[in-house]
């Protein structure tokens, strides 16, 4: 049977690359400790030279190996390493990989023996132009080092090098399941078996034989009692596969799988048969300071901020595979994926295009029996027609996984059409233009085809976490927009919006100081305001959203304006309260957003019911709310000469003098003096209270809050990822009286651990829109005691325990 041994630890590293470094016996004592994941360089959160990380390092460490008489063979296995890298065992050079995005293998069966043996690998980390996504300029940064895990893997001389799984679950059709398998080495009297289980439980069995050339189909029948895999339900089961001598296994694959149809339509997308309306983002693999190398928590809480928090159900691995961890949480979690190869925009020559076709072939290897992955990417992002090219990796696609759609993410209307799905990066809403270019438009075909906008907004209305109220609210009524129009738009499956999370980016992009903040969610994952639009779509069940993209203060907007304020629910109506006085009842703007599950509830007065009653007619009151919204929503200089002639007959009619129909105005518009300066929002449910928010404009900074992701963290799990250390994302927030952010408060926290534990990146942290947060890093097992002292206030200590 095969023996995998996690290679994530008492790694030796360098900073530079000598030739003498890969010599069986050479010193290790003055390099660096490190485990994988790595980074080869800790960067600054933003504003520093791409640079600064390309260049050529080495990692080197000594490992046990078992003895391999009888015919056994070892490999060393990596999950990633950017952007390519050599590899030697015992001083001989074993290998080489090009490509810092897909898995590689390297025999070293002849290069080891039993006890001790040297791994050296050096790394090079420079942008090379024959290696995509390189050759051009690119919107993201690579980073370098060893980031994902590694293995020493050995097993018998026969073995089993690949498994795909085919689980089929068309609608009204029994389940079935074929699995794929490839056999390396002598297979004579050799057999295959295969076992389905859900835990347990037997679901099917089928057993076959060998074919000469080292290839087998099993097939597995008539299964009965097994749920869907399905977005609300992803229902997983375990494959098992057995290489058999006589009834001896010698070697096994397993495979999680999901059963389930996933049907690109000219009428949009149906998963299980039904039409299901895609709303999902764009995500980059990066954090601060470590680029790519954060461990599987880092990568498994991405996924669940992106299905549970944000309430998508699609994500698109821009523009490269992304690590296990992530994916794997998105089967979990019943998360879709659109995975693409590696590349933006530049195609290089025939070199080049050799490698992209095999990272795209090694990125659907790894990863065509996931339940999540519902779509490929076979095409460069954003790149120009290349018949030849396109029709190469369209192939290879299709011979590898003939059971998913392929698409190819363009920016060019009219683009030749060689995949499945025409998938199209929208950028014609700037705010005032169509929110979609219309389908037939955009491809230049006749009939409606497979279409799915693959990115919108984005770089079309950057915006920081710590803006100003209206940029944040503008940009999030840019998503409510175009996630509007698509799903109202016939033929469309839905949109991905670039993007989720902000990332650093080359000196070409962004806002100069190397970071595009083209995420509804900044680096650190914090939300912006977007963030609530997509949170608002859940059902109630899934969590309670009721989030206004307004702090109420009287002076944030420009002139003193305070509407239109946008409130982000999934409530079915919302109160609203100033002074604990009732101004009204708002429901959602079913007008502008026909199509959203939840359109957004948007406040255009502030008068409301609070002159009910009072001596001014309704048609006065009707004047009088238009006047005062007016005002809050486009400044004094708005009105005209009618709204003037209309405030002067209304003073008239109720015998006011001007002085008091600007008191009355100003009560509404500003309340300037007034005691109470709270407001109040109150969501309702079916007539029932659901959810409560408090605000005020007489906010001030009343606590620090440090609220950690995990209270415990371990790296118990890592060994199957080939990583050695885990960390968790601990928030530092400045709160007001009310318990919502200071946004303005400048606050410089230095951070505190005691313990087992580290910070990764500074420890002296100043505030952007009064909240930040740093990531965690176990070092061995105990209590982590984490304190935070600001300038004016000092946060509660928290614990977090290293298992």
């Amino acid at each position: 049977m095969r023996n995998i041994q996690s290679l994530g630890s008492s790694w030796s590293y360098l900073d530079r690359y000598e030739e003498a470094f890969a010599a069986a016996d050479y010193p290790l004592s003055a390099w660096r400790a490190v485990d994988l994941p790595h980074a080869n360089r800790e960067l600054p959160y933003n504003a520093f030279d791409e640079k600064s990380y390309q260049f050529v390092s080495s990692y080197a460490r000594d490992f046990g190996a078992p003895d391999l008489s009888g015919g056994r063979r070892a490999f060393l296995d990596f999950d990633g390493v950017m952007a390519s890298c050599e590899v030697w065992v015992n001083g001989q050079r074993a290998g080489a990989h090009r490509g810092g995005y897909t898995p590689f293998s390297i025999e070293v069966t002849e290069l080891v023996h039993p006890g001790r043996n040297r791994l050296f690998v050096k790394v090079d980390s420079t942008e090379q132009k024959d290696i995509p996504p390189f050759g051009g300029v690119i919107d993201y940064l690579t980073y370098g080092g060893i980031y994902r895990g590694a293995f020493l893997r050995t097993q018998g001389a026969a073995y089993l090098k690949d498994l795909c799984a085919r689980p089929g679950a068309a609608p009204g059709e029994t389940k079935r399941l074929e699995a794929l398998a490839e056999v390396d080495g002598p297979s004579a009297g050799l057999s295959l078996r295969a076992r389905l289980r859900d835990g347990t439980r037997l679901c099917g069995e089928a057993r076959c034989a060998i074919s000469a050339d080292g290839k087998a189909e099993l097939r597995l029948e008539g299964l009965s009692g097994l749920r869907l895999w399905d977005v609300d339900d992803p229902a997983l089961y375990d494959l098992e596969v057995e290489l058999l001598r006589g009834e001896e296994a010698v070697d096994s694959l397993c495979r999680r799988v999901g059963f389930r149809s996933a049907e690109w339509r000219s009428e949009g997308f149906f998963l299980n048969g039904r039409l299901l309306k895609i709303r999902g983002l764009n995500r980059h693999q990066s954090w601060p300071y470590v680029g790519y190398a954060m461990p599987a928590r880092a990568q498994r809480r991405d996924a669940e901020i992106l299905k549970r928090e944000l309430g998508l159900n699609l994500v698109r691995t821009s523009h490269y595979p992304q690590a296990p961890a992530f994916l794997d949480a998105c089967d979990e979690l019943g998360l879709l994926v659109f995975e693409e190869l590696p590349g933006w925009q530049h195609v290089g020559d025939e070199a080049w295009k050799d490698q992209a076709c095999r990272d795209l072939e090694a990125m659907i290897l790894r990863d065509r029996s996931r339940p999540s992955v519902v779509l490929w990417g076979v095409r460069i992002n954003e790149s120009q027609d290349d018949h030849d090219f396109y029709a190469r990796t369209n192939e290879i696609a299709r011979r590898l996984d003939p059971t998913r759609a392929r698409g190819g993410v363009r920016y060019i209307q009219k683009s030749e059409l060689l995949e499945d799905v025409y998938t199209f990066n929208d950028f014609n809403y700037n705010g005032r233009t169509a929110p979609l270019r219309e389908q037939r438009k955009a491809t230049g075909l006749k009939r409606l085809v497979p279409y799915l906008i693959t990115e919108h907004n984005g770089h079309m209305f950057p915006t920081k976490r710590f803006d100003n109220e209206e940029r944040l609210a503008g940009q999030a009524l840019r998503h409510a927009k175009v996630l509007d129009a698509s799903w109202g738009a016939k033929g469309t499956a839905g949109a991905i919006g670039w993007c989720a999370f902000d990332y650093n980016t080359h000196k070409d992009f962004g806002s100069g100081d190397r970071i595009c903040y083209h995420g509804v969610l900044d680096m650190f994952r914090i939300p912006k305001y977007a963030a609530a639009l997509y949170s608002s779509q859940k059902d109630v069940a899934d969590g309670i959203v009721l989030e206004a993209a307004s702090i109420f203060a009287k002076g944030e907007r420009d002139a003193a304006r305070m509407l239109p304020i946008e409130i982000y629910t999934n409530c079915d109506e919302v109160v609203l309260y100033r002074g604990g006085k009732r101004i009204g009842s708002f429901v959602p703007d079913r007008g502008n957003f026909p199509n959203l599950t939840h359109p957004p509830v948007v406040i255009r007065d502030l008068v409301g019911d609070q002159l009910d009653g009072s001596k001014f007619s309704r048609r006065d009151l009707k004047t009088l709310k238009r006047i005062v919204s007016k005002v809050l929503i486009s400044g004094m200089e708005s009105l005209t000469k009618a709204d003037n002639l209309s405030i002067g007959l209304l003073l008239m009619r109720n015998r006011m003098s001007f002085s008091e129909g600007v008191e009355l105005v100003s009560r509404f518009v500003l309340g300037w003096g007034a005691e109470d300066e709270s407001w109040e929002l109150v969501g309702l449910l079916g007539g029932k209270e659901i959810a409560r928010r408090s605000y005020g404009s007489d906010a001030i900074p009343a606590r620090l809050s440090l609220e950690p992701d995990d209270e415990s963290i371990g790296a118990a799990g890592a060994e199957a990822y080939g990583e050695d250390w885990d960390c968790t994302r601990v928030v530092v927030r400045l709160l007001d009286q009310y318990g919502n952010l200071a946004p303005f408060a400048t606050e410089c926290v230095d951070v505190g651990i005691e313990g087992p534990g580290s910070i990764i990146g500074p420890s002296r942290l100043v505030l952007q829109g009064g909240c930040l947060a740093f990531w965690v890093r176990a070092t061995g097992p105990g209590k982590i005691k984490v304190s935070a002292s600001g300038t004016r206030l000092d946060a509660e200590t928290i614990e977090i325990t290293a298992v």
